[in-house]
């Protein structure tokens, strides 16, 4: 997950982070994209631009067992 802020002048920083178990919950998101801002001091002066992106996303269904008819 990433985080990505830009400030009045147009300088944009991106930082990111791992996290080892896939999540779906909003409230984790959130609470990483605020970790990421407060761990790097990002919110230092006013922000043009706030962003939070997800990436490596995977199917969190599980697979239907086959039916043996025999």
């Amino acid at each position: 997950m990433q985080v990505r802020v830009r400030y009045g002048d147009f300088t944009t920083l991106t930082r990111q982070i791992t996290v080892g178990e896939p999540t779906d919950s909003p409230k984790e998101i959130y609470r990483l994209g605020c970790f990421l801002l407060t761990k790097h001091r990002l919110i230092c002066r006013p922000l043009r631009l706030l962003g939070l992106g997800v990436s490596h996303l995977v199917d969190n269904r599980v697979p239907q067992m086959p039916l043996n008819l025999a």
